[in-house]
């Protein structure tokens, strides 16, 4: 009987292509099957390091269903790398269900680590984090983002968030009504042609941000409170 496989979940880049490591690339090559949560932003990472590799389309609608078949795959001994369009895996991402499943069967998994959005921000905040907490993308309902905010305004470290362009100033808007005008760092595009840094309290940033076009995704980070 054949040992079993390996999942590789693989960081790749949140935007510049230079930001991945020589292993995952190696990685990439080298294993059965790559699990890709876009296969366009795939096909470009491997177009342009001349990575030649099959491609599974997996997303968090349908990664419950997909990862019976790669853990069958896993179990025949064939090697699965698992990337996200952006940044490394099951944080905000896909990939949860199908590493938990693996964990369940025994099957190992490696971590191949690189470019994540949140070490990014956090290396630049500016904001004495050597303690914070990942919320990650608050919810679409106002209500529950309301009372998530709530929940999360008597911590005493710095919250790092994500938010789409579409509700990035209405989201700052009630950081301000919930928790105050606090300071804060926002980058948008991290690591690409237009990446901009917003930095100082919750209600400057939102007046910065209120005349610019949005594009892209925002992170930011706002400081923990100081009750």
């Amino acid at each position: 009987m054949d040992s079993q496989g390996i999942l590789y979940v693989i960081a790749t880049p949140i935007g510049n292509l230079g930001d991945i490591t020589l292993r995952a690339i190696d990685v990439l090559k080298e294993v059965d099957l790559v699990v890709a949560e876009s296969t366009s932003r795939a096909l470009k990472l491997f177009n342009h390091y001349g990575i030649k590799n099959a491609i599974l389309g997996i997303s968090s609608y349908n990664e419950e269903r997909r990862s019976a078949g790669i853990i069958r795959s896993l179990k025949a001994g064939r090697k699965v790398a698992i990337i996200t369009a952006a940044g490394t895996p099951c944080i905000s991402d896909p990939g949860s269900i199908l590493v938990s499943k693996c964990v369940a069967e025994d099957i190992e998994v490696r971590a191949i680590p690189g470019a994540s959005a949140v070490s990014a921000l956090v290396s630049v905040s500016g904001l004495f984090a050597d303690r914070f907490i990942f919320y990650g993308f608050l919810p679409l309902k106002k209500g529950k983002r309301k009372r998530a905010l709530e929940e999360l305004s008597s911590f005493p470290y710095p919250i790092v968030f994500y938010e789409s362009p579409r509700r990035i100033e209405e989201t700052l808007g009630y950081v301000l009504d919930i928790m105050g005008d606090r300071r804060m760092v926002a980058v948008k595009e991290m690591t690409k042609l237009f990446e901009r840094t917003y930095r100082g309290t919750v209600s400057e940033v939102i007046e910065e941000l209120s005349g610019e076009e949005k594009r892209g995704e925002y992170a930011f980070m706002v400081a923990g409170s100081e009750r």
